[in-house]
Parts: C-alpha cells; structure tokens; sequence
C-alpha cells in the first residue's frame, strides 16, 4: 500500500506536469511550426489534468474506488456503440430526457 505522503506527492507531480504541458502548448502558440507538438502537449496536459482530479486525496478515495463494474460496462458498450447510431443518438437522448422528465416523483412524508 502506498503511504499518504507519497500519494500526495504523486498528485503534486501530475498537477504539475499538467501544468507544465498545457503552459508549453501556450507558449508554442507563437511558433507557427509546432501545430502537432503543441496539439499533442495540449492533449496530454488535459489529460493529467483529469487525473490530478480522480487522484486520491487525503480526505477522499480516488474517484473511481465506488463505480461498479456494471457502470463501466455501460460506459463501455455506449463508448463502442454510439458512433454506429449517431443519427440515432439525438432521438435516443430527446426520448430519455422526455422520460425523465414525464417519470413518477417520489413523495416526501
């Protein structure tokens, strides 16, 4: 098990690695000759900067300790199938939102 004190420094570590690609992605907004290196370093940036959010804290578990395998499953499923029905998907999201909206509230006592 990893003690808190590194997984703090862990966190720190991505934080500023996150930082540090997206200020680089900035900064080669001046270069007209790096559109993919600043593409790729924007990209990556973004991305540690959602894993310094889903990383652990002292007061919190990491954000994926309480999702259930059937939910990933669903996320994965939806992932693979919605570019196959994407003219489906604006119908699909307007009848689920009707649903939800139409659905029965639970009463308060």
């Amino acid at each position: 098990m990893v003690s808190d004190d590194e997984l703090r420094k862990k966190r720190g570590f991505v934080g500023l690695f996150a930082v540090v690609c997206i200020a680089g992605a900035g900064g080669l907004e001046f270069v007209s000759a790096s559109d993919g290196f600043q593409a790729a370093l924007l990209r990556v940036g973004l991305l540690l900067g959602a894993f310094w959010l889903a990383f652990p804290t002292k007061n919190r578990p990491a954000a994926w300790a309480n999702v259930s395998w059937l939910t990933v499953g669903v996320l994965v499923m939806l992932a693979v199938l919605i570019p196959r029905f994407r003219y489906a998907l604006p119908v699909l999201l307007i009848g689920t939102a009707i649903g939800w909206l139409v659905r029965p509230r639970r009463r308060n006592k």
